[in-house]
């Protein structure tokens, strides 16, 4: 093995996958306490020297040990996203090595949302729950995500969700842009990555989640005598609450359209070009999905 490559940068690893949103990496392992119980996140290692395929999760008591222990695959979970990549230089995404590192360690290499899921559906039968407003940070890269892949769409499907993907990705971007601000003073600047495109569905279903974590701090700061905060969350979560209405509209006509065809097909990236406009196109007639202030937003 050459001495001039450099070993896998485990801790800047972890800070990207981020497999605890509410942690805090510390040497070779990202470490939370939750409620009682310490969960800590480290790479786990193949029979290989360097090269690793998942995360290991650790749930310990201070007081009785450790409790219990689980693996979380990388090429499971689908947390490379090699895209970027030429076909000859992709290995599947299943392990991360010193010779890959430098391209796999990027933020448009990493999308670690299922795996962060499956993570916290994990220690939750251990431990408490990381605090709402680490979950919401956690879905906030998915949903991100989610509006690139509408722009995506906009392009290469223009009629898709009555022509308003373009529309829909910018107010994604705008919800999301003031989430991330107003959950600063509570979680810090995190560096997980969640960058890579998702699923129209995918995303819908990190929106939910983000919603729910949302109407979560609004109760929390309600109960802590904190209005001001809690009518800024509550008004995020009404927000996400119609765009997924609306976005869940477009996309059963879009079904009813394709006569009952599955719009996931439809939905994902085509290698097919981007459709050439030309000076005798007609253009599209469509409606701009409601924005926040449309409803009512400070």
């Amino acid at each position: 093995m050459s001495p001039w490559i450099e070993s896998v940068d485990q801790a800047e690893a972890l800070r990207l996958i981020c497999p605890l949103p509410d942690g805090t990496v510390v040497g070779l392992r990202q470490v939370a306490r939750r409620g009682d119980m310490v969960v800590a996140a480290e790479l786990a290692q193949t029979i290989r020297e360097d090269t690793w395929s998942g995360v290991r999760i650790r749930v310990v008591s201070p007081s009785a040990g450790p409790v219990d222990a689980n693996w979380f695959g990388f090429a499971k979970h689908g947390v490379f996203n090699e895209i970027h990549r030429a076909p000859s230089a992709r290995d599947g995404g299943g392990e991360l090595t010193r010779y890959n590192a430098d391209v796999m360690l990027i933020p448009e290499g990493i999308d670690a949302f299922r795996l962060r899921d499956a993570v916290a559906e994990y220690t939750a039968v251990f431990a408490a729950p990381p605090p709402a407003e680490f979950t919401a940070s956690a879905h906030l890269g998915a949903v991100f995500s989610m509006a690139r892949r509408l722009d995506h769409l906009g392009s290469i499907k223009p009629e898709t969700l009555a022509g308003r993907a373009f529309g829909y990705a910018e107010v994604l971007r705008d919800v999301a842009g003031e989430i991330h601000r107003d959950l600063l003073p509570l979680t810090g600047e995190r560096r997980a990555a969640d960058n890579a495109p998702v699923e129209v569905a995918e995303g819908l279903a990190a929106l939910r989640k983000l919603r729910a974590a949302m109407t979560t701090l609004a109760h929390s700061a309600d109960e802590a005598a904190h209005p001001g905060f809690a009518d800024v969350f509550r008004e995020h979560a009404e927000d996400l609450d119609a765009i997924d209405n609306e976005i869940t509209a477009d996309l059963a006509a879009d079904r009813a359209a394709s006569g009952g065809a599955r719009v996931g097909a439809a939905l994902r990236a085509s290698a097919a070009p981007a459709p050439s406009w030309s000076a005798a196109s007609t253009p599209l007639s469509i409606s701009e999905p409601d924005r926040p202030q449309d409803r009512g937003r400070r």
